[in-house]
């Protein structure tokens, strides 16, 4: 997310060539995502220096994907993606307590032909602190042949 990002301003993923829904003969199928705040990861692994997610910016952001042409799944809550969950208590922490929940992956039935670069997060207010920061998505999927409806 850029620092200047505005409310409901959408932020589009880069393209993702190995979730590319058709490469030759074999097509990819999602099957669930989770997401990660820095509680559980200490930076991103792709644009490095850029700090996590806070687990208020989980609360605060939505993702849409968009299926083959169509916003099928619209401005789902970041945080039902999120399956170990840390509550953000300052006190607790300091006190070496965390208030963990953990919940079941976010599932998909064989999602196809996503396009990533019209799929896109974004926040339901403004984003408070200011500052750029990354989310980061764990994609499951799999390889399969072209479904024929």
């Amino acid at each position: 997310m850029p620092a200047n990002a505005a409310a409901f301003q959408p932020v589009y993923f880069n393209n993702q060539p190995q979730l590319q829904s058709i490469m030759g003969d074999r097509a990819v199928y999602i099957v669930g995502m989770e997401t990660y705040s820095s509680l559980h990861m200490d930076g991103s692994p792709i644009t490095s220096g850029s700090p996590m997610a806070v687990p208020d910016d989980l609360r605060n952001g939505t993702l849409t994907l968009n299926v083959a042409g169509s916003l099928d799944y619209q401005q789902i809550p970041l945080v039902t993606l999120n399956r170990t969950w840390q509550d953000s208590n300052a006190a607790l922490e300091a006190a070496g307590y965390a208030n963990s929940h953990s919940g079941d992956l976010f599932l998909f039935e064989d999602l196809y032909q996503v396009d990533w670069t019209k799929s896109y997060v974004q926040s339901i207010l403004t984003p408070p602190r200011g500052v750029s920061f990354s989310y980061i998505f764990n994609v499951y999927y799999y390889w399969g042949a072209p479904k024929k409806y």
